[in-house]
């Protein structure tokens, strides 16, 4: 059974956006709820580097060799533990995505090998079987490792303003693993960055109809290459994965602002309330009125009391 890692036993520190960890079993070197070898999932998001040594790195009911220079992104909801991690030098650097949910700002998450390495590649992982990694060359890890060093210092030492340089070094961080992920030159990452700038054109566009013509033209491809490696890629299809983007914007809005369900219906793209519901139902399996009203008594059943209507 795979055990869940919780956040709070990490991110102890309100001002920390980020944290580090080192497994380093050769050295001893490990850390409170180490559960490198354990099976497990989370409710963050992990950025795992590989460097030194060579071990097996077990994902879901998958499992793969990998060795200095590999660079991968886990997902919280993914199980995964190191199948032997005694001869492996690993650096974890976990964030949260969703309560720092400001950490990656926009002009990163708009550079080409952003989406693909950080949301495709990791639903990609099952049918590709990880083939598709980020491999960093041995010039490539001394530089990566420098900047996770300095990283290291700033959390060791919490000098003032520590919290501000480690987010603009995470930054930097992901900034050239994107660069180092788009240059890959295999036909199969050059087709997921291209699905990646769909994805991007998407999150930016929810409040207008969007075409599956339009999507290929951005993709470079024609509409059914596109559909069938849309689909390969992220296990659904562009319309399918267009409405769970547009719901999870539509659960935000539900939960953060007291706008009008018609107005959160049209600002996510639904032609009218009744597909917006309809849809919302169908997925969430709850009309959006109840979705909010559950999380408003959830939070603070006061003010819940206060806005309870039939429906």
């Amino acid at each position: 059974m795979s055990t869940k890692a919780l956040g709070l036993n990490y991110f102890k520190d309100d001002k920390c956006p980020v944290i580090l960890y080192r497994v380093d079993h050769r050295h001893e070197i490990t850390h409170e709820h180490d559960l490198t070898e354990v099976e497990h999932h989370h409710d963050f998001i992990e950025i795992v580097i590989i460097l030194d040594g060579q071990g097996i790195q077990v994902v879901g009911a998958n499992e793969y060799a990998v060795a200095a220079g590999d660079v991968f992104v886990l997902q919280g909801h993914q199980s995964h533990y190191f199948k032997d991690a005694r001869k492996i030098d690993i650096v974890n650097v976990m964030f949260e995505g969703s309560r720092k949910a400001n950490l990656i700002p926009d002009k990163i998450k708009q550079l080409d090998g952003y989406s693909a390495l950080f949301i495709i590649e990791p639903n990609y992982r099952d049918r590709d079987h990880f083939k598709n990694r980020l491999k960093l060359n041995r010039e490539e890890l001394i530089k990566l490792e420098s900047l996770l060093n300095g990283m290291f210092e700033e959390l060791q030492n919490k000098e003032e303003g520590y919290d501000m340089i480690l987010r603009n070094r995470f930054q930097e961080l992901v900034v050239m693993l994107c660069r180092h992920y788009n240059k890959i030159g295999s036909t199969e990452v050059r087709s997921m960055v291209r699905i990646g700038k769909v994805i991007e054109f998407l999150e930016n566009n929810l409040d207008r109809k969007i075409y599956i013509t339009e999507m290929a033209d951005i993709a470079y491809m024609s509409v059914r290459n596109f559909q069938r490696t849309f689909q390969r890629a992220l296990g659904l299809s562009p319309i399918n994965y267009l409405i769970q983007v547009r719901l999870q914007k539509a659960r935000k809005l539900l939960r953060e602002t007291g706008l009008e369900i018609a107005e959160i219906s049209s600002l996510t793209g639904f032609t009218d309330v009744s597909h917006f519901n309809k849809c919302f139902k169908n997925y969430i399996k709850i009309t959006p009125y109840k979705y909010r009203s559950h999380y408003i008594h959830e939070t603070n059943p006061v003010l819940g009391s206060t806005l309870a209507q039939p429906e």
